[in-house]
């Protein structure tokens, strides 16, 4: 498989935990779309805060209108919402974009709202099977305060006696391959469903 035959996808994110769970989820889209994942080529341009995420996103805009042909078939953007929503987030990015841009409809967002540790949350048998913990840690409800749904999931995994360096983000992988069905647990936030609306949309 040369170069050429890779689907190239850019990814611009807040962090780590963004980086494990929505890579996981491009992944297991592109199998149901049958699209192999060895075709898929990821390309990390950030993953820190959210103000960075921006200004490495804006960079790359510009570079992109140099060039005459693409490199990127795909370009995911995330931003956590922190409850702003996912109308003003998408509102907020896009109006960086221009009509002439030749990478519009290459521009998929992902905005976990209001943080990305939520969305780790949402399917409790997944995240319960995928880790192996005795119960599910509580869904618990929404709530803006910083950092809050990362203390629920760091809680769970010390509760069971799960070692973890990161927090739980190197569970993304089973917990997504663990949820049963994508489309019913998308349908838990509009944000992660209209994700992965645009995502099966683009691989088409």
């Amino acid at each position: 498989m040369t170069l050429a035959d890779k689907i190239n996808i850019t990814y611009f994110l807040e962090d780590r935990a963004q980086e494990g769970f929505i890579k996981a989820l491009v992944e297991r889209v592109a199998r149901e779309e049958l699209i192999p994942t060895g075709t898929l080529q990821h390309n990390v341009r950030s993953a820190r805060r959210g103000s960075r995420v921006i200004f490495e996103y804006r960079n790359f805009l510009k570079d992109a209108r140099r060039l005459e042909s693409p490199r990127e078939d795909l370009i995911v953007v995330s931003l956590d919402g922190n409850c702003k929503g996912y109308n003003e987030r998408v509102k907020q990015l896009s109006r960086y974009l221009r009509p002439a841009d030749w990478f519009q409809n290459r521009v998929v967002y992902a905005i976990p709202d209001p943080h990305i540790e939520r969305w780790y949350l949402l399917d409790q048998k997944a995240i319960k099977d995928a880790i192996g913990l005795n119960k599910p840690p509580e869904m618990p409800p929404y709530k803006c305060k910083k950092a809050y749904y990362k203390q629920v999931l760091n809680q769970a995994l010390r509760e069971a006696g799960i070692p973890s360096l990161l927090g739980g983000p190197e569970y993304a992988e089973k917990i997504i391959g663990n949820i049963s069905d994508l489309r019913l647990f998308a349908e838990k936030n509009t944000g992660l469903e209209k994700f992965l609306q645009d995502l099966r949309i683009a691989f088409r």
